[in-house]
């Protein structure tokens, strides 16, 4: 995510799992390669009524105290040690070696709030993310959930999760380019429906047509978009410009083990 000076990495031992292609042999070195993310993102109230026109919302300026607050309340962080200066979303890096696993970033924009933080990657062991859905939850009753994740170590797992107030749930994970795939928990066009949205009117924005019953082909990072009031709209270069905040953090004991799992092997 940002980049460090040689005296903040640490020496560790390498171990390689046999589906990881992309392994570099150096033990201060990622597992995970070419744009692996880790994001949470939280959508508070007030949401647009049903059959709202959609469209990209009106984003308050970045608010540093409050994400401040944020980062100390995530299960994967046990102290912050150090906030740094507020800096362009556009300017964040994913993780390419231990030191930088020590980093997360917040962004709070009104009533949106982004986290990215590697601690939340997972490749179907259970960790991070699911976890840190459930703190959430409790911390944030009436907030919507949206968990995304892409974790490449040549296969690449995908997570896209969405949960709702009241613990209603989706979540399509897997691995991709492998059997069995995605596989998708929950129903879909319920959410949908829940938060006043027609599935019919929308069913070609995350299902392939040719593939309607094969939820590896399906758009699951599009499916989410659905539930954050018109964010996905902006799309990524109209998102760069964002300002966030960023924290070098002490781990918690669960997810200092998650992050030598997942993103060193180990």
């Amino acid at each position: 995510m940002v980049n460090v000076d040689d005296d903040e990495k640490n020496a560790g031992e390498d171990e390689k799992p046999e589906f990881v292609g992309a392994w570099v042999d150096h033990p201060d070195r990622v597992r995970p390669w070419r744009g692996s993310t880790t994001e949470l993102m939280m959508y508070f109230p007030p949401f647009p009524e049903p059959g709202a026109i959609g469209g990209p919302p009106a984003l308050e300026p970045h608010d540093p105290v409050r994400a401040r607050r944020i980062v100390e309340t995530l299960g994967t962080v046990d102290e912050v040690l150090e906030q740094l200066p507020a800096r362009r979303r556009g300017e964040l890096e994913e993780p390419t070696e231990r030191a930088e696993l020590a980093y997360v970033a917040v962004g709070c924009w009104g009533n949106y709030v982004w986290v990215s933080d590697p601690a939340l990657g997972d490749y179907g062991m259970g960790c991070g993310m699911d976890e840190e859905v459930e703190l959430q939850r409790e911390l944030n009753p009436e907030a919507r959930i949206v968990g995304t994740m892409h974790m490449d170590y040549g296969l690449n797992y995908y997570q896209d999760l969405v949960d709702l107030p009241g613990g209603r749930q989706v979540d399509a994970s897997g691995w991709g380019d492998a059997d069995p795939g995605i596989e998708v928990h929950g129903d879909p066009e319920e959410l949908l429906r829940a938060v006043g949205i027609d599935p019919a009117s929308v069913r070609d924005v995350y299902m392939d047509p040719e593939e309607p019953d094969d939820p590896g082909y399906g758009n699951w990072g599009a499916y989410t978009d659905l539930f954050l009031g018109g964010f996905g709209d902006f799309g990524w270069s109209a998102t760069e410009d964002l300002k966030v905040s960023v924290f070098r953090v002490r781990r918690s004991e669960r997810a200092e083990g998650d992050l030598k799992e997942v993103w060193l092997g180990s």
